[in-house]
């Protein structure tokens, strides 16, 4: 009777509370799956639908295990369809469900090979020998630049690159240097790749969780980190910070999830006192300070990154934090990034004080677009004392931990430390087609009227909104560009394709998941907080691991070490054993980009086309 009564109690719950979510601890592989058509350069997928899925997961694999171009898709529905596959060749196909934001293993695998030609033709007669080497143009034709970026007539940080860093040239040119182990320190680690002087491009031969013995510290410019180069999984780092202290600096497809594990109190990724920056698609949580802060940067993009889920009552001196980022600088982007889960500082839009020296210099006109605002603790956007902000077509939506608000910006019209004043103002705004879906009275307001003026009237712009953006140059006063979207389009843009997506991981997934429903798929933060504010992450799990299989790291076998791999080089006509073709510029017929910048776009071009689909490539100069 004993070992009944607990029984008996917890059903007395389940019974009272029964909208109360469980959240699983396992979950079971999908079942039944099966290739449901097979056709020549097509073929569906179909499986058993598990109860309560979140989404299932699909990863078209060539019979090697190497993922196939736009492989890996997310669905909601029990089938999947690919298409413009090469007729007669072997694939393999599994699939994994989540559920309450835990993902079940893999599927076991079902191998399939598309047909041939269904018809026979007439007789070919001999041999007419090898096929045509193709044509400059029709190698070209393959990688999809953005065809907008065609005026400019030179090279971006990279096709994709948008914003006031968008001609950033990080390591274009230089050396390679590759990436061959997950220790902190010592000969073929991130660290020292970075230590490195001159330009250089890093890219990574493994996958996995990088844990880091002290804070990672870029001062050494003129360098690209190409995180869309790892095999499988891709690479995370934890435990301590990262500080970009450097210029011309190109940071793309890394995860950066610290945790509380070394009771650090900083943030995620951070940087300021810098020119030429951009970060993109890049995945930040679990600061215990902000998860992302950028500003006193000059010429500085953040683009299409997830923040999410930084750490409110945790190890920071100050008590509860848990905030998203200081953002702000001077020709400075931030736009198709997420902001998730955070108490406050949704972003804090920064004022003078904290630029010091550098407030003459550094210190300009910002542009923040695009961007979507979820699940917001005790406010959302804030502050820009004595600055100038465009706000625009960014999408406010209030999550079960949000505080309801009324405006799109808390407007801060004076900034006083220690006795010294060093904003007496409010910002110079410039607002519209923002959204706010917990409060349609604002949506689409373009007046003073989605301001709240947090100080009241007695600071100079109060009650006053510019009827025409600021605008933004580049550093040689180059025109600057932006894709835009409606704030609806790009929340849906950001859910599809924002952070560290070419191989998205459980954190992002869980992120989006939650930002699309409207909830929170862990309530409980570990130490107090609640509704998806987190305090520790081992409340939702921690880590995920990062892993590769033996096909991914075979192919990324490098034999001339010019940072291609052989399959690409055979590919497009290069030649493995010849170094000096990386930093040729034979694939690009305008002549803009080297062929090793051509192999880093190729890697994620379906995710450039797809965000960029539905958008205006918008002048902000």
């Amino acid at each position: 009777m004993k070992k009944l009564l607990p029984i008996l109690f917890l059903a007395l719950l389940v019974a009272c509370h029964p909208d109360d979510p469980v959240t699983p601890t396992e979950v079971s592989a999908p079942t039944g799956v099966k290739a449901a058509y097979v056709g020549n350069t097509s073929l569906t997928f179909t499986w058993d639908e598990t109860a309560d899925a979140d989404y299932y997961v699909g990863r078209l694999e060539l019979s090697d295990g190497t993922l196939v171009s736009g492989g890996q898709t997310t669905t909601k529905e029990t089938s999947l369809t690919y298409d413009d596959l090469v007729s007669g060749t072997a694939y393999q196909f599994k699939v994994r469900v989540s559920v309450g934001g835990v993902n079940s293993p893999y599927s076991q695998v079902v191998p399939v090979t598309t047909l041939g030609e269904s018809t026979p033709g007439p007789d070919p007669g001999p041999d007419p020998g090898p096929a045509p080497t193709p044509t400059p143009s029709e190698y070209y034709a393959q990688f999809t630049i953005p065809a907008a970026e065609d005026q400019h007539g030179q090279a971006l940080a990279f096709p994709g690159a948008e914003g006031g860093g968008m001609y950033t040239t990080g390591g274009r040119g230089g050396k390679v240097i590759h990436v061959t182990t997950l220790a902190d320190s010592g000969a073929g680690s991130l660290r020292d790749a970075l230590a490195e002087s001159g330009p250089r491009t890093i890219v990574f031969d493994v996958a996995g969780l990088i844990e880091l013995k002290s804070t990672l510290k870029i001062s050494k410019g003129d360098v690209t980190i190409a995180g869309q180069t790892a095999p499988g999984d891709g690479i995370c780092l934890k435990n301590y910070a990262t500080q970009i202290s450097a210029s011309n600096v190109i940071f793309r497809f890394v995860r950066f999830r610290m945790g509380d594990e070394e009771k650090q109190e900083n943030d995620a990724v951070w940087g300021r006192y810098n020119e030429n920056v951009i970060l993109d698609h890049c995945s930040m949580s679990w600061s215990t300070d902000e998860c992302a802060s950028f500003y006193a940067n000059r010429n500085f993009t953040m683009q299409w990154c997830v923040m999410t889920e930084s750490l409110r009552a945790s190890v920071h001196g100050k008590g509860n934090h848990g905030y998203g980022g200081i953002w702000g600088g001077k020709d400075a982007s931030f736009h198709h990034n997420m902001l998730a889960s955070h108490d406050s500082r949704n972003p804090r839009i920064d004022h003078p004080q904290v630029y010091g020296d550098y407030v003459s210099t550094h210190r300009g006109n910002v542009d923040y677009r695009n961007n979507t605002v979820y699940n917001w603790g005790s406010n959302s956007t804030y502050g820009g004392e004595n600055g100038w902000f465009n706000i625009v077509n960014n999408y406010y939506k209030p999550g079960p931990a949000s505080k309801k608000t009324t405006y799109f910006v808390d407007a801060y019209g004076s900034y006083v430390k220690e006795g010294v004043t060093y904003a007496d103002r409010y910002p110079e705004l410039y607002l519209s087609g923002n959204v706010h879906t917990g409060n349609d009275g604002i949506t689409g307001a373009n007046d003073a009227s989605a301001v709240y003026w947090h100080n009241g009237s007695a600071y100079a712009n109060y009650n006053t909104v510019l009827s025409s953006p600021h605008l933004l140059a580049g550093p040689s006063s180059e025109d600057i560009y932006t894709t835009t979207h409606t704030a609806e389009t790009a929340f849906e843009r950001i859910l599809a394709y924002g952070g560290a997506s070419l191989s998205r991981d459980s954190v992002d997934e869980r992120a989006c998941t939650d930002a699309k429903t409207g909830k929170a798929t862990f309530t409980d933060g570990g130490n107090g907080s609640k509704n998806g504010i987190i305090d520790t992450q081992s409340a939702v799990g921690g880590w995920p691991a990062y892993e590769a299989t033996s096909a991914e790291l075979a192919n990324v076998k490098d034999s001339d070490g010019d940072g291609m791999p052989d399959w690409f080089e055979e590919q497009f006509g290069l030649k493995k054993s010849d170094a000096s073709d990386g930093n040729a510029k034979t694939l690009d017929s305008y002549g803009r980009y080297t062929n090793l910048e051509m192999y880093l776009h190729y890697l994620v071009k379906d995710i450039v086309e797809g965000q960029n689909a539905g958008g205006t490539y918008k002048k902000i100069s």
